[in-house]
């Protein structure tokens, strides 16, 4: 799936989450934001990125409505895979001793 594809099909999530009526104001607020700045090009992983920490003490008290904790913990993973990538191959001349010499 292209980057854009994903960003678009994020956008569509957001929307389904703003109309819903389980969704209480507090969260609808953050996920306004959110599909506001998607929708303005701004950089995809910092949207995210904040949006996860808007909602985040909501999660940590079990507070979050349950379509939008399906959604915090898919936008929660995003960009974990390529972060960690980059640790463990950072670290590997710590591990394995140094490539070149």
């Amino acid at each position: 799936m292209k980057k854009t594809e994903e960003i678009n099909q994020i956008i569509v999530e957001l929307y389904d989450l703003i109309l819903n009526k389980e969704v209480k104001e507090r969260e609808r607020v953050s996920l306004i934001e959110a599909k506001n700045k998607l929708e303005k090009q701004e950089y995809f992983p910092r949207v995210m990125k904040d949006l996860e920490y808007q909602l985040r003490p909501l999660a940590i008290k079990s507070q979050l409505t349950p379509p939008v904790a399906a959604f915090y913990l898919k936008i929660s993973t995003i960009g974990r895979f390529e972060q960690e990538l980059g640790r463990g191959l950072a670290s590997t001349p710590i591990a394995f001793g140094p490539f070149f010499q």
